[in-house]
């Protein structure tokens, strides 16, 4: 150990008050400090003369007996801080105390069974909650904290986060997933200090009302469509108004939009093209389109015949050839051999014909699509390409300018610009939301922009489903529920039928969503707490349990109210 002294400052009042005030120490005075290569060791004794019994409250001046403590501070310059803090234990005077002696702690160094100053604890609870634990060891270790991976946890484990379930009065509660399609875990914060509460390990209803039924004082619970939810808060929570989440509400409403768009499709084609003055071609039999056939297909065919000529079962045959009895049959009822049905989309099958006498031209894909649009039909060019390499797979396309002859004309062009437009999911966009492909800045509209506006316009069937959509929302964002009584007997019996089944879903959960525009509660922060949540669950996947989780959750939402 003397090798490694550099100096050693003696015992001097001026040195014990500069230093005792540049660390903040209080009740304290330094007798020793030795600093070595790597560490400084000071040497403290308390300056206390009595001491109160934590257990009784009486302060007691008889000394027992004093021992010296190793606890470790803050790091100076990236040197590891020890101090050697002389502490007295006391007699207790109090007969009826059942300890008969007591330690005395020095105010802001010593803590009870703890090897760490307050302050290195704070700071080391900052920084490993935020990290991984083997990246948390290496960064302290290299700022003068040394510590292991696996004290790192404890240290995380041993982070307070008691709840105080009385004064909880509005929560929202949500899932997330553990494992993703596999395992599902509850999530339970605190609707007015945004702060998690509790992770519920599943999202299975006994499970959530177990955990519901410790917040008695709760008077608001927000929560998503979920019915197994909407139980639980129910049988635990039987006076707490439930609140279904606006986001999720109008998050479906967009999604049954979505699909009563694709079953309108025929619909809103015929009204969006009725100006071009071309019929809209009209579904056709596709059943009978195979692909070429294989080896594998041909020899198939082959043994099942022979093997039927000769007087063989079906379950014979397809005992000899290790295969289903029906795939036999399949072969059977085949006059020659055949490849696999083609299942592209509906619009390419309809022009088979047309393909074909192109394909034997060798033009492009291009100039495929050109000759269908110019005989009056339509269809966009990725279903173009997606069913010619199903139904010609080694078919290479014209390169060059052969593969953009047959001009187009303005109405077929017409119809190429809606036939790219004309996608349900698209059109949902366009359709629900007034401001998609505007400039915030200039107000300046995209192209594609003006072509769906013009879509819109023209077809009654989108205008009705905008319509419905903007004024649920206007429903939502207002206070009057006797609107949304209006809205839903409105579209309950209307002749969109998936609107009609949207309604009907609404009905059942009227008085979550009717709480919903009473109060001004949702579950806005439940939604960035999950994002907190993927952030922290990728760090630690697969490592680490719910209780984990949870603090580094509460340590990650701190640190964003504080930033805020």
């Amino acid at each position: 150990m003397s090798e490694e002294v550099i100096r050693e400052v003696s015992t001097k009042k001026r040195v014990d008050q500069t230093l005792v005030k540049l660390c903040g120490w209080k009740g304290v005075h330094c007798h020793s400090f030795v600093q070595t290569a790597d560490s400084i060791v000071a040497g403290l004794k308390s300056t206390r003369h009595a001491a109160k019994c934590p257990f009784c409250g009486r302060r007691s001046s008889s000394v027992h007996s004093s021992y010296a403590r190793m606890v470790a501070e803050l790091p100076v310059h990236g040197l590891e801080v020890i101090l050697k803090v002389e502490v007295s234990r006391y007699r207790c005077l109090n007969p009826k105390c059942p300890h008969k002696t007591f330690t005395a702690q020095c105010a802001g160094l010593t803590e009870r069974y703890q090897r760490r100053t307050k302050q290195q604890r704070e700071a080391l609870e900052a920084i490993l909650g935020l990290v991984a634990a083997t990246v948390g060891a290496r960064q302290c270790t290299a700022i003068g904290m040394p510590i292991s991976p696996s004290t790192a946890l404890r240290v995380v484990r041993g982070i307070s986060h008691e709840v105080d379930y009385e004064s909880v009065k509005h929560i929202c509660i949500d899932d997330f997933a553990s494992r993703k399609g596999q395992e599902y875990r509850t999530l339970i914060i605190d609707a007015d200090t945004h702060t998690p509460l509790e992770i519920v390990p599943s999202r299975e209803k006994e499970d959530v009302r177990k955990a519901l039924k410790k917040y008695k004082r709760a008077n608001l619970v927000s929560r998503d469509r979920s019915g197994a939810y909407s139980v639980a808060i129910r049988e635990a929570l039987p006076r707490a108004k439930q609140v279904a989440d606006k986001f999720h509400l109008v998050k479906n409403c967009g999604e049954h939009l979505e699909k009563q768009i694709k079953a309108s499709m025929a619909k809103i084609k015929k009204e969006a093209l009725a100006h071009t003055n071309t019929p809209v071609e009209e579904g056709v039999d596709t059943t009978n389109l195979y692909g070429p056939p294989t080896e594998r297909d041909k020899a198939l065919f082959k043994v099942v015949h022979d093997g039927h000529d000769k007087g063989l079962s079906n379950n014979e045959i397809a005992r000899m050839l290790h295969v289903e009895h029906h795939l036999v049959a399949k072969y059977l009822s085949m006059s020659e051999p055949r490849g696999r049905k083609i299942r592209s989309p509906e619009l390419m099958l309809r022009y088979i014909d047309i393909i074909k006498k192109s394909v034997t031209c060798g033009k492009g894909y291009t100039a495929i699509r050109n000759d269908i649009l110019a005989e009056g039909c339509d269809i966009s060019y990725d279903a173009l390409v997606t069913g010619m390499k199903k139904i010609f797979p080694e078919y290479r396309p014209k390169q060059g300018n052969g593969c953009h002859n047959s001009p187009l004309s303005e109405a077929n062009r017409e119809r190429s610009v809606v036939s790219s437009l004309l996608t349900s999911n698209k059109m949902k966009i366009y359709v629900s939301n007034s401001d998609y492909g505007v400039n915030r800045e200039t107000g300046e509209c995209s192209k594609e922009r003006i072509r769906a506006e013009q879509l819109v316009q023209r077809s009654r069937t989108l205008q009705d489903l905008r319509e419905a959509y903007s004024s649920f929302r206007s429903v939502l964002c207002g206070t009057s529920v006797t609107n949304l009584d209006q809205w839903i007997e409105q579209y309950r019996e209307s002749e969109y039928t998936h609107m009609a089944s949207f309604a009907t879903q609404l009905q059942k959960d009227i008085s979550a969503i009717k709480n919903a525009i009473r109060y001004d509660i949702s579950n806005g922060p439940m939604e960035g707490c999950n994002n907190k949540v993927k952030a922290v669950k990728r760090s630690m996947y697969g490592r680490a349990k719910d209780d984990l989780l949870l603090i580094k959750i509460i340590l990650y939402t701190r640190n964003n109210l504080h930033e805020n």
